[in-house]
């Protein structure tokens, strides 16, 4: 199929590749269709476009690269939804947040994950608790500027 995007321009899409969301996400209840477009030369990132909606892409992380001690405990009914019944059949991205195009201050949701079933091009967005917030800083601090820098 053929999904038209206002980042990436005419992209052909095998049906393989779409996720479900059934619920769909957190002020995008109507949207449910989703595929993930690789970032060149950076397998840590990737997008999920949505399918109907042209100007919706969101930029995703494997949480784990920067934060090895994040979990994810899935409730029974999470899990009923997924369809998981395999730790293994379970890939988690967090979504990720650049403010004005600064690298340096980029953010990720770590309180509401996006967990797929990869068996099932299942997701579903889940909401967790403390110690997690909407906005954890990838990187501790941003890079200082040297002295006499203008920036």
């Amino acid at each position: 199929m053929r999904v038209e995007t206002t980042r990436f321009g005419l992209l052909e899409v095998s049906a393989e590749r779409l996720i479900t969301f059934p619920h769909g996400l957190l002020g995008f209840e109507e949207l449910h269709t989703y595929f993930f477009h690789p970032v060149p030369g950076n397998p840590v990132f990737t997008w999920m476009q949505a399918v109907d909606a042209p100007e919706v892409a969101f930029l995703l992380v494997d949480p784990f690269v920067f934060f090895p001690d994040y979990a994810v405990e899935l409730t029974p009914e999470d899990e009923e939804r997924l369809g998981v019944s395999r730790p293994q059949e379970v890939l988690v991205y967090t979504t990720v947040t650049i403010p004005d195009d600064r690298v340096e201050y980029i953010t990720t949701n770590l309180a509401g994950p996006l967990v797929f079933n990869v068996e099932k091009s299942l997701g579903l967005q889940v909401v967790l608790g403390e110690p997690y917030t909407p906005r954890h800083r990838l990187f501790a601090r941003p890079p200082r500027r040297a002295a006499g820098s203008g920036a």
